[in-house]
């Protein structure tokens, strides 16, 4: 038995002393934000009534009577009962769970439309709501922690759940204020407004940085990704193991490279596998926002929110396995927080479950190993943000949406104008989510112009009546009103579905219809609206990949193409582009020079470009049968675009700058993309090269370093560093390698799981060539990830029953390399610990038992152990070391799983023909003896030392769908002439079970290579 203190005691102490205001080393620490939304479903003015958008319960009686839209249905929407429960007081039950710990709570945004909607409900008493439906979120609020934070905590959201970075400034700030308007009244005045910010759909630019700061905003969450892509050494790792979308440009790579063993993979059911550098971007940093036009500095704090992991906590019960990990590299000086973030009312993580037994459960479970559960302003508190920690964040929000994936464009509201059969077209091509675009920005105008206007006239806006408008709300009021109500996400996010795309429409035509009277009563002294600039390709002269290129990686020549939408109520003059080309295409965080209008050193003069017109098409111009445009626009924003050629390895600053028949001008925000050489470059170049070229996934590749001129010139020696899928796997111990010709080259096999190769060398004895920090990445061919394990400790499906002794058993399963091994969890007194072999090496000759345990073991490579005394599960090296490389690891609450997975190419160079395994059981107590009557197999001689003979032999074929003789091939563990026959029907009607070399193609190869495996018996 190690020795622990109890984890509540120790959390309990370590709260109080941060309270006092002392230093504290401590790890990692955690926290929840809990997204709860529903948009206004029917932005049209009420039928009858006040002159205000309509409210759930509106709708629904209007729907009672007969009309039409919306489509949605509302009773289903709102009437779920974990909706019900989540939308009134499930997030204030799941905090009342954790108030023993010192520090923990959690974080809600709760979108203003939501807060309409559910006010409609429960004033009308239905669905399951009442008046005082807000009153538990008021309670939980001042709950507070140990040094006086509350314990739930209601940050300050873009009230109608916007789209920010799409969004011009005025229309960020009313998106704001309006929810600070609402907020005292819904959630009460003490504790105040809350100083977080959560951006919709966690779409972040620094644009917002302005915006926010000034209203009162101190932090942010953000997507960690978001930090770690804009790491000068961001491993990218195309395809379902790592981005689904286009890489980060070289223009947004302003954060420190990491180095190898830097980033944290995790493979997430939305098809993707987000990178998230540790500790770095796991840990508040602070944002900065340059004003382009005086070079004013704008600062807010950033958290980071842990895409993977958030993702893994909303679908089922999330173990310790990636707190360990995470916590190998934590700075105990200032540890981690990691944000666990997703929707607080959908899925499994919207239901009981979730919030009342997995939430406290690993509360519990996490605080009894030592981390520390917190909030947002909590940890801000005990470890304060430096004020020179500034870092970068890339555009672009989390990675759940399908078909965006994190993507900087943020595709899946913002997918570029298409040609008929789907091919980007920016001059002349259409997309049913940018029209809506058009439409906003012409809007946008509009009510901007009247503000402009009303304010001239002593009427400035007040935000009170727009909220909620009265009487005394003027013109103005109401189309603000109106048009915020156009901007839900939600309306783009699920497209031709429903009603959605008609939406922003018909709140938009009634903004016009308020705002235009005050426009035609006094003058228009208000710039053209500028859509925040796009550009297509977005990685110009280097590698694309992504929804918008078929999932296939891309190379661009290096020409690119700009556009826009623009609008002016008094017409348009000229819209232009202005760019100018960096001297040393390096854009850094401590230099304004490319972030202001006027320059500096080290950048050129700005070159004009003028845009194409065109008169974007209102209708439906692809006539798609599941859209129908009932309502047009009153008003659309004219596209303009330009295409920029020629430029070729340069840094490029770019803004539009429009100007409208009355001379206002408008100047766009500066952007900055890095064009490359078009060429797609050479990811070794001339120091490392591999054969084949490409590698396959599955297949031997040869690896050939050259040290000339590097810093293993001289090396007598030299290992390759060898990993798979940005360093989540690597070969261990490093591979030697052959000295020939002046090159150092070794073979090693490739997993099937592989989609990347990544590669480092050194001599041994500390000297590393690394690449300058940014190691050597290579794309595998043929990588099969399939699905992964889940570890959560609850038995995988489809497992082979490997051995049992009675109430004890031992289940094994392979997938892409992996293999999984499991048997129950320790309990009732006992350690577990699952014991692994390479034969024939291993198990070997006898050696003390590990853990401090009494007796001997036989020689092993790795042990998995479960400690019975807490959640502690680990994987331990041949050395009795605990280790996290190439293996996973969890464990169930009393009654589940201890489960753990090996990566056998990553772990041992290549797959083993056979493992060798054992369960054995020691009582918790050190120099304890085995429990030999327990283990599995049946012990061989009944003694307390684990022998070789104690473990059971698995060939690995026996996991696969083949089996240990491909040509049985119906299955029937007999090999007969019904193989044959079944062989012969199956590959004369093209059957996928007729590849029998698997080479994806069924042909005359697999017919003969079937009948060798025939006659030899297997």
């Amino acid at each position: 038995m190690r020795n622990t203190k109890d984890g509540r005691v120790l959390a309990s102490v370590m709260g109080l002393v941060a309270a006092a205001g002392w230093a504290v080393a401590e790890p990692l620490n955690f926290t929840y934000l809990w997204h709860l939304e529903q948009p206004i479903y029917w932005p049209d003015r009420l039928v009858s009534g006040a002159d205000r958008t309509e409210r759930a319960w509106e709708s629904i009686v209007r729907k009672d009577g007969g009309a039409f839209h919306p489509t949605n249905n509302l009773r289903d929407i709102f009437g779920l009962a974990d909706r019900v429960a989540a939308y009134q007081y499930r997030p204030r039950d799941a905090v009342n769970a954790i108030r023993w710990t010192a520090r923990g709570g959690a974080q809600v945004s709760y979108s203003g439309g939501l807060i309409e909607n559910i006010t409609s409900l429960g004033n009308a008493g239905q669905l399951g709501y009442g008046g005082g439906w807000m009153n538990p979120f008021r309670e939980a609020r001042n709950w507070t922690t140990a040094s006086g934070k509350p314990r739930l905590d209601i940050v300050v959201f873009g009230f109608h759940h916007p789209l920010m970075p799409l969004l011009d400034e005025s229309t960020m700030r009313k998106s704001v204020q309006l929810y600070k308007a609402a907020y005292g009244g819904v959630w009460g005045t003490s504790p105040g407004q809350s100083r977080g910010f959560f951006p919709s759909e966690m779409a972040f630019s620094t644009r917002m940085i302005p915006v926010l700061a000034s209203e009162g905003i101190a932090w942010s969450f953000v997507s960690a990704e978001k930090l770690s892509r804009a790491c000068a050494d961001f491993p990218v790792v195309f395809g379902s193991g790592g981005v689904n979308c286009d890489p980060p440009n070289r223009a947004d790579q302003l954060n420190p490279a990491q180095g190898a063993g830097g980033y944290y993979r995790v493979s997430i059911s939305r098809g993707c596998a987000p990178a998230e550098a540790y500790p770095f971007s796991l840990t508040p940093r602070r944002a900065q926002y340059v004003n382009p036009e005086t070079g004013a500095v704008s600062q807010i704090i950033v958290v980071p929110c842990s895409q993977s992991l958030g993702w893994k906590d909303g679908y089922a019960p999330l173990g310790l396995s990636d707190f360990n990990a995470l916590q190998t590299r934590n700075d105990n000086a200032r540890p981690m927080l990691l944000v666990l973030a997703h929707d607080g009312d959908n899925a499994w993580g919207g239901g009981y479950s979730y919030y009342q037994e997995a939430t406290p459960n690993l509360v519990s479970q996490a605080s009894g190993a030592g981390y520390v559960a917190t909030t947002v302003e909590q940890y801000l508190t005990d470890h304060p943000v430096p004020g020179n920690d500034v870092v970068h964040v890339e555009d672009g929000a989390w990675v759940n949406a399908d078909g965006d994936f994190g993507s900087p464009q943020m595709l899946n509201w913002n997918w570029p104008p298409v040609s008929s059969t789907g091919v980007v077209d920016i001059p002349n091509g259409w997309a049913e989510d940018i029209r809506n675009w058009g439409v906003i920005t012409a809007a946008q105008n509009v009510v901007d112009t009247a503000e402009q206007i009303s304010v001239g006239q002593g009427q400035p806006v007040v935000m009170s009546r727009v909220l909620n408008p009265d009487g005394n709300t003027t013109g103005t009021e109401r189309a603000w009103h109106y048009f915020l109500a156009s901007l839900n996400s939600g309306y783009m996010y699920y497209g031709t579905a429903e009603d959605f795309e008609v939406k922003p429409t018909i709140a938009c035509n009634e903004a016009i219809r308020c705002a235009m009277p005050v426009v035609n009563s006094g003058t228009d002294n208000t710039s053209p609206t500028i859509w925040i600039p796009q550009r297509y390709p977005w990685n110009p002269g280097s590698v694309n990949f992504g929804p918008l290129h078929g999932y296939q990686q891309r190379v661009n020549n290096g020409d690119f193409w700009i556009w826009t939408f623009a609008h002016d109520v008094s017409g348009m003059g000229s819209v232009t582009l202005k760019y100018r080309l960096d001297d040393d295409g390096v854009r850094g965080l401590n230099s304004a020079a490319n972030d202001t209008y006027a320059g500096g050193a080290g950048v050129g003069a700005w070159q004009s470009v003028s845009m194409t017109a065109r008169a974007f098409p209102t209708g439906n111009v692809y006539n798609n049968p599941t859209i129908d445009f009932f309502e047009l626009p009153q008003q659309m924003a004219t596209q303009y675009h330009t295409q920029l050629i020629g430029i070729r390895s340069k840094l490029v600053d770019y803004y539009i700058e429009a100007v409208d028949t009355r001379g206002n001008v408008r100047k766009s925000p500066i952007q900055h993309v890095y064009v490359g050489d078009g060429s797609g470059g050479s990811p070794g170049g001339p120091v490392v090269t591999v054969n084949p070229t490409t590698p396959v996934a599955g297949q031997p590749v040869t690896i050939t370093y050259d040290p000339a001129g590097r810093v293993l010139a001289s090396a007598t020696s030299v290992l390759a560093h060898v990993g798979y899928n940005a360093w989540s796997t690597v070969v261990s111990p490093d591979p030697a390698m052959t000295l020939a010709n002046g090159k150092w080259s070794c073979t090693v096999t490739v997993p099937q799981s592989a989609t990347a190769l990544d590669l480092a060398f050194n001599n041994g004895s500390g000297t590393w060539d690394n690449n300058g920090g940014g190691d050597w990445h290579f794309a595998v061919t043929g990588g099969q990830p399939g699905p992964n394990f889940v570890m959560d400790g609850v038995l995988d499906s489809g497992t082979t029953l490997i051995a049992q002794n009675g109430g004890m058993w031992l289940r094994a399963a392979l997938r892409n390399g992996k293999l999984y091994l499991a048997c129950p969890d320790a309990g009732e007194g006992n350690d577990h610990f699952v014991v692994v072999g390479r034969p024939p090496t291993n198990p070997g000759p006898m050696q003390s038992a590990f853990w401090g345990k009494g007796g001997q073991v036989a020689r092993w490579d790795l042990f998995l152990a479960d400690e019975n005394d807490n959640d502690y599960e680990s994987w331990f090296n041949a050395a009795g070391s605990s280790t996290t490389a190439n293996v996973q690891a969890a464990t169930g609450a009393n009654g589940g799983v201890l489960e753990g997975v090996i990566d056998l190419a990553a772990q041992f160079g290549t797959v083993p023909e056979s493992i060798a395994a054992a369960v054995a059981l020691y009582p918790t107590a050190n120099g304890s003896a085995l429990a030999f009557n327990f283990g599995v197999p049946v012990s061989s001689d009944g003694n307390a030392n684990l022998n070789p003979t104690d473990f059971v032999t698995i060939p690995l074929c026996s996991l696969t769908t083949a089996g240990c003789c491909p040509a049985d091939f119906n299955g029937d563990t007999t090999l007969d002439f019904f193989d044959y026959l079944d062989f012969v029907a199956g590959f004369s009607s093209n059957s996928a079970a007729a590849d029998f070399n698997g080479d994806t193609v069924i042909d005359f190869f697999d017919y003969l290579d079937f009948v060798a495996a025939f006659s030899s018996g297997c």
